[in-house]
């Protein structure tokens, strides 16, 4: 059942309605009412140890990058690959009940292989309670990391609650997109998040599936694009990050004049 109380926001702004948890999302998710939100967009750990001593923490150490980066692992929160499956599952089952019947899913996940994450992502949503709709290729740019195959795109796997329909505010209903998204991707500093996603990035799938008011929530807000972009398409917003320091810095790029 759920927690006895909601934790205490780290962050809340009523005006705009956009509330941040320093929380475990097993603390704040199970409040959500049945069928209460419009849009999950979030970026879940990739089970790929990311910055755990790992080929991305030994490239950003061989050449200098984050720039003055001390070169620390960076290790993110339940990035092992059976944790991120326990989160995953975890989200995507609440999510199948807190969605509206028209709404949206748009859940980041690695692209290429030779852990086929993507294809495990979409079929869970469907064991979960969505329906998966789509992948849709965001293309980072430049040449990435990787062997033979150099990764440079990652994945966004669109979904909607099972027996409702995607929430698409395009144009209305008959307007079309492209399934990829050329995006320039971010190359963090030495205090960014290790995998940061761009504003524009998540603006793009607003601009697609919601309209002012709208309830966005993220169960992994990491340092808050999200969160950035919810408040630029005028629509509410929760969001969840269990390490206090990328809330920190979420509230402070709320706070900027010119959101970033």
């Amino acid at each position: 059942g759920a927690p006895v109380s909601l934790p205490k926001p780290y962050y809340s702004d009523e005006r705009s309605g956009i509330t941040i948890y320093n929380a475990d999302m097993r603390e704040v998710l199970p409040h959500l009412g049945d069928q209460s939100v419009d849009i999950v967009w979030t970026d879940p750990p990739y089970g790929n140890n990311n910055n755990n001593g790992d080929l991305i923490h030994n490239w950003e150490k061989a050449l200098g990058r984050p720039h003055d980066c001390e070169s620390n692992p960076r290790p993110i929160a339940n990035d092992g690959p059976e944790e991120m499956r326990r989160e995953v599952d975890y989200m995507l089952t609440e999510a199948a009940r807190f969605l509206k019947r028209e709404s949206c899913c748009c859940c980041c996940c690695c692209g290429g292989g030779p852990k086929p994450t993507f294809a495990w992502v979409a079929n869970r949503m469907d064991d979960k309670g969505l329906s998966f709709f789509h992948a849709v290729v965001w293309d980072k740019g430049g040449l990435g990391m990787g062997w033979k195959y150099r990764r440079n795109y990652e994945m966004v796997m669109v979904a909607h609650r099972k027996g409702g329909k995607l929430k698409w505010e395009w144009g209305g209903s008959g307007a079309e997109t492209a399934n990829v998204v050329r995006i320039g991707k971010i190359i963090p500093q030495k205090d960014d998040h290790p995998t940061p996603k761009p504003v524009t990035l998540v603006s793009h799938f607003l601009r697609l599936h919601a309209k002012p008011g709208d309830l966005v929530v993220d169960p992994f807000m990491g340092s808050g694009p999200t969160a950035v972009a919810a408040k630029e398409a005028k629509c509410r917003f929760i969001g969840i990050e269990i390490e206090e320091r990328w809330c920190e810095m979420a509230v402070k790029r709320l706070a900027q004049e010119v959101l970033f």
